[in-house]
């Protein structure tokens, strides 16, 4: 975490590592795109319902 902005990797336990962005809104929720590093075409965009 540097400010705002969010970048974290997670290794799921089917196989796939996933790379995380996104950033904390004015809302407080966290929000970004992933994608799969072994297949970098395999994009997705993620949020949290939480607020931090």
């Amino acid at each position: 975490m540097d400010g705002n902005n969010i970048y974290f990797i997670v290794g799921w336990n089917h196989g796939p590592v996933g790379r995380y962005t996104g950033v904390r809104g004015p809302d407080g929720r966290l929000s970004g795109t992933t994608f799969d590093l072994s297949n970098p075409s395999s994009q997705a965009t993620w949020r949290t319902d939480r607020t931090f």
